[in-house]
């Protein structure tokens, strides 16, 4: 499945490889394929102007990289942030605040005409599809593309269609 665009949609009814983590009440994963690597919180700039949920810049492998608390993100509130994740986006690495790391699993979620149906707007762009792991629900994200243009800029990164 790594290395595929697209593989969440097409292995919705197999089960999915994917990086666990708690996003304060809500369990989430990530498709392991968009996953680069996790860390300890490195330190971060805020950013005057940006929504909520952009905690603001850090640098990563040595360039400035958007961090996004996936908790506020997600809920509306602040979470506990233990661990970042850095996933490949359209414009660069952006990072995942997330809280603890529960480890890589395959996960079986349901299609999108199964619970995600009921999403709309921003958490239907944000979410691929809904599983449970145990008794709880499980939320597959999509790629996260959550950030700004403005934010972007700020990094240093340029337009998505600029080559």
């Amino acid at each position: 499945m790594a290395g595929h665009p697209g593989s969440v949609a097409q292995a919705v009814d197999a089960g999915v490889l994917a990086l666990l983590f708690r996003a304060g009440p809500l369990y989430c994963g990530l498709p392991l394929d968009e996953v680069v690597e996790t860390m300890r919180p490195l330190a971060t700039r805020p950013l005057a102007g940006t929504p909520p949920y952009v905690r603001g810049l850090t640098i990563l492998r040595g360039a400035p990289s958007p961090v996004i608390d996936v908790t506020r993100l997600l809920t509306g509130v602040t979470g506990e942030i233990e661990r970042y994740v850095a996933v490949q986006a359209g414009r660069g690495m952006i990072v995942c605040a997330t809280g603890p790391v529960i480890g890589v699993q395959e996960i079986h979620v349901e299609p999108p005409e199964g619970p995600a149906a009921l999403l709309t707007g921003a958490s239907k762009a944000l979410i691929a599809a809904v599983g449970t792991i145990g008794t709880e629900p499980l939320i597959l994200l999509r790629s996260i593309r959550a950030v700004p243009d403005e934010v972007w800029e700020a990094a240093g990164s340029p337009p998505e269609d600029a080559s």
